[in-house]
Protein backbone atom coordinates (compact mmCIF):
# COMPACT_ATOMS: atom_id res chain seq x y z
CA UNK A 1 0.00 0.00 0.00
CA UNK A 2 1.30 3.42 -0.93
CA UNK A 3 2.09 5.70 2.08
CA UNK A 4 -0.12 8.48 0.70
CA UNK A 5 -3.14 6.18 0.32
CA UNK A 6 -3.06 5.52 4.08
CA UNK A 7 -3.00 9.27 4.62
CA UNK A 8 -5.96 9.76 2.29
CA UNK A 9 -7.97 7.11 4.16
CA UNK A 10 -7.36 8.87 7.46
CA UNK A 11 -8.31 12.25 5.99
CA UNK A 12 -11.45 10.76 4.49
CA UNK A 13 -12.53 9.51 7.93
CA UNK A 14 -11.97 12.80 9.73
CA UNK A 15 -15.04 14.62 8.40
CA UNK A 16 -17.28 11.76 9.56
CA UNK A 17 -15.67 11.74 12.97
CA UNK A 18 -15.95 15.54 13.16
CA UNK A 19 -19.60 15.33 12.12
CA UNK A 20 -20.35 12.78 14.85
CA UNK A 21 -18.54 14.89 17.45
CA UNK A 22 -20.41 18.01 16.29
CA UNK A 23 -23.69 16.11 16.44
CA UNK A 24 -22.97 14.92 19.96
CA UNK A 25 -21.99 18.44 21.04
CA UNK A 26 -25.22 19.89 19.65
CA UNK A 27 -27.30 17.20 21.33
CA UNK A 28 -25.47 17.66 24.65
CA UNK A 29 -25.94 21.46 24.42
CA UNK A 30 -29.65 20.95 23.83
CA UNK A 31 -29.90 18.57 26.80
CA UNK A 32 -28.07 21.10 28.98
CA UNK A 33 -30.44 23.88 27.86
CA UNK A 34 -33.44 21.67 28.53
CA UNK A 35 -32.24 20.78 32.02
CA UNK A 36 -31.42 24.40 32.80
CA UNK A 37 -34.84 25.56 31.60
CA UNK A 38 -36.67 23.01 33.74
CA UNK A 39 -34.47 23.72 36.75
CA UNK A 40 -35.33 27.42 36.52
CA UNK A 41 -39.04 26.58 36.30
CA UNK A 42 -38.72 24.16 39.21
CA UNK A 43 -36.93 26.67 41.43
CA UNK A 44 -39.45 29.38 40.62
CA UNK A 45 -42.42 27.15 41.42
CA UNK A 46 -40.84 25.82 44.62
CA UNK A 47 -40.15 29.39 45.76
CA UNK A 48 -43.71 30.44 44.95
CA UNK A 49 -45.15 27.43 46.77
CA UNK A 50 -42.95 27.93 49.84
CA UNK A 51 -44.42 31.40 50.22
CA UNK A 52 -47.89 29.92 50.63
CA UNK A 53 -46.82 27.43 53.30
CA UNK A 54 -44.96 29.75 55.60
CA UNK A 55 -42.15 28.27 57.65
CA UNK A 56 -41.33 24.67 56.82
CA UNK A 57 -39.29 22.14 58.73
CA UNK A 58 -36.06 20.82 57.29
CA UNK A 59 -37.71 17.50 56.40
CA UNK A 60 -40.58 19.32 54.66
CA UNK A 61 -38.09 21.42 52.68
CA UNK A 62 -36.24 18.25 51.68
CA UNK A 63 -39.51 16.56 50.68
CA UNK A 64 -40.47 19.48 48.41
CA UNK A 65 -37.01 19.53 46.82
CA UNK A 66 -37.02 15.77 46.31
CA UNK A 67 -40.56 15.71 44.91
CA UNK A 68 -39.95 18.58 42.48
CA UNK A 69 -36.65 17.14 41.25
CA UNK A 70 -38.25 13.71 40.79
CA UNK A 71 -41.07 15.19 38.70
CA UNK A 72 -38.60 17.07 36.50
CA UNK A 73 -36.45 13.96 36.05
CA UNK A 74 -39.49 11.95 34.94
CA UNK A 75 -40.62 14.65 32.50
CA UNK A 76 -37.16 15.00 30.94
CA UNK A 77 -36.48 11.27 30.66
CA UNK A 78 -38.14 10.79 27.26
CA UNK A 79 -36.95 13.97 25.49
CA UNK A 80 -33.38 13.29 26.63
CA UNK A 81 -33.59 9.65 25.48
CA UNK A 82 -34.91 10.76 22.08
CA UNK A 83 -32.13 13.33 21.71
CA UNK A 84 -29.43 10.82 22.63
CA UNK A 85 -30.87 8.23 20.23
CA UNK A 86 -30.84 10.80 17.43
CA UNK A 87 -27.03 11.15 17.58
CA UNK A 88 -26.57 8.21 15.25
CA UNK A 89 -29.23 9.30 12.79
CA UNK A 90 -29.41 11.78 9.97
CA UNK A 91 -32.47 13.28 11.65
CA UNK A 92 -30.67 14.66 14.69
CA UNK A 93 -31.30 18.27 13.63
CA UNK A 94 -35.02 17.57 13.41
CA UNK A 95 -34.97 16.06 16.92
CA UNK A 96 -33.08 19.07 18.29
CA UNK A 97 -35.44 21.49 16.53
CA UNK A 98 -38.48 19.64 17.88
CA UNK A 99 -37.23 19.82 21.47
CA UNK A 100 -36.34 23.49 21.07
CA UNK A 101 -39.76 24.23 19.64
CA UNK A 102 -41.76 22.22 22.17
CA UNK A 103 -39.96 23.63 25.21
CA UNK A 104 -39.32 27.11 23.76
CA UNK A 105 -35.54 26.85 24.07
CA UNK A 106 -33.01 29.11 22.38
CA UNK A 107 -34.72 30.92 19.55
CA UNK A 108 -31.26 31.86 18.26
CA UNK A 109 -30.40 28.19 17.75
CA UNK A 110 -33.29 27.63 15.38
CA UNK A 111 -32.65 30.74 13.34
CA UNK A 112 -28.92 30.17 13.01
CA UNK A 113 -28.71 26.40 12.63
CA UNK A 114 -31.94 24.93 11.38
CA UNK A 115 -33.89 27.44 9.37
Amino acid sequence: MHPNSHRLNQETLRPDRTFVQDTELQVEATIASLKQHFEEVRQSEVKRTRGRFGELSCSQENAIESLSRGIIDQILNTPIAVLKASCGSSHFLAAIAMVHRIFNLGEGFRRNRLI
